[in-house]
């Protein structure tokens, strides 16, 4: 194996996948090495993003990773059921792993898989057994952690893939908040893959990071009946904790440390959790760029437009955290979703406008909310 690289991507998630899926549309010739430490890459997940959340020039190579769409999906509050005319995709571990294959085959791409990067540098990276490997650019997105700094909450989730044992036909149901609010915020996750194949999962936006993973996998499978879903098996399980911040603090770029991306580089939806969108316009970004200049100007401009965009959206995290009470915070998002369809796009894919901004905290406030809970929490307004 050469010892010298154009890219060298620490961790083999979400983030590194679609950097490779650029590199191999946009820079087939680069020399890539992909580390991994665990034996197999990408982990177990599902990622979903809204059509607009890409643009238009990154779908060429986001498009392979692809495994269903749906043209619309819906949400439920005990006030109201909207449909929302906006196209919902799904990416797979199966569907994006295909399409990593691809991209290395055409990149001639190596992947060191059960390795651990014990020291990860700038130019370099130093593997658990001592090899030493250089390179132009290293991008560290070795995943999420629970560690992010100004931690408010956690989104918690456990969801079921389930073989149905009659085929059923239903659009998406992405936020389904009738259901018994427990342990802060709750809802319910519908997500039809095909007529027999549906994926349940229940998600809680609480201030504390345990899961009962026992305890909610009754709570879908209890839902799924409700939902009149005949089981056959039981395909999957997939489950996470994802800590939710009050305040930004995306890293910089150190003269010696490497490009950091992901979920650690701060490249998530801080109210949602979704990464998928800014996964890939970092993708996008870096692949139009020599490898000498990833770590330019271009990449502090990225990371500052993502700031903007993160402080405003970590601080509405401190009015669902600090401003109701655990049992009224569903409110805010029923709230939410009576806004325009346009202003919902923008705030999931992070390119809100100031008049978007104005549009989600103006108005008459969520039932239940409490200013004086804010004010004692010395929340500040966003920069």
């Amino acid at each position: 194996m050469a010892r010298r690289f154009d890219y060298v991507l620490v961790g083999v998630g979400l983030q590194n996948a679609l950097v490779t899926l650029a590199l191999a549309a946009r820079r087939p010739g680069s020399r890539v090495l992909l580390v991994e430490r665990a034996e197999a890459p990408l982990g177990n997940h599902t990622w979903c993003f809204h059509a607009g959340d890409v643009p238009e020039a990154a779908r060429d190579f986001v498009e392979p990773a692809l495994a269903s769409s749906w043209p619309r999906y819906r949400v439920r509050f005990p006030g109201y059921t909207r449909t929302l005319e906006e196209s919902y995709v799904s990416v797979t571990v199966p569907s994006l792993k295909a399409a990593l294959e691809r991209a290395c085959e055409r990149l001639h791409a190596s992947m060191l898989l059960g390795r651990s990067a014990v020291e990860v540098g700038a130019h370099h990276v130093l593997l658990d057994d001592g090899t030493r490997i250089e390179a132009t650019v290293v991008i560290d997105a070795r995943g999420p952690t629970a560690t992010v700094p100004h931690t408010l909450g956690f989104q918690k989730f456990v969801g079921l893939e389930l073989r149905l044992s009659e085929p059923r036909s239903f659009d998406p149901v992405i936020m389904d908040a009738t259901v018994e609010q427990i342990d802060g915020f709750r809802f319910m996750y519908v997500l039809p893959f095909a007529p027999d194949r549906v994926l349940v999962e229940d998600t809680y936006y609480s201030r504390s990071p345990e899961l009962d993973v026992a305890k909610v996998t009754a709570r879908v499978l209890a839902h799924a009946a409700q939902l009149g879903l005949g089981i056959s098996t039981i395909e999957r399980r997939e489950q996470g904790v994802l800590p939710l911040p009050g305040k930004v603090a995306l890293p910089n770029v150190q003269a010696s440390g490497p490009l950091c991306a992901g979920y650690a580089g701060g490249l998530f939806h801080p109210v949602t959790g979704y990464s998928f969108p800014l996964a890939v316009r970092f993708a996008q970004r870096l692949a139009t760029l020599a490898p000498e200049e990833a770590r330019g100007g271009a990449h502090a401009a990225f990371m500052s437009q993502v700031r903007g965009q993160a402080r405003y959206l970590a601080w509405l995290n401190g009015l669902l955290f600090h401003g109701m009470a655990d049992d009224e915070r569903r409110n805010v998002l029923e709230r939410f979703y009576t806004l325009p369809e346009p202003t919902i796009r923008r705030f999931y894919a992070m390119t809100l406008t100031p008049v978007d901004k104005a549009r989600i905290v103006c108005g008459r406030p969520p039932r239940g909310f409490s200013l004086s809970s804010i004010l004692a929490k010395h929340q500040t307004r966003p920069a």
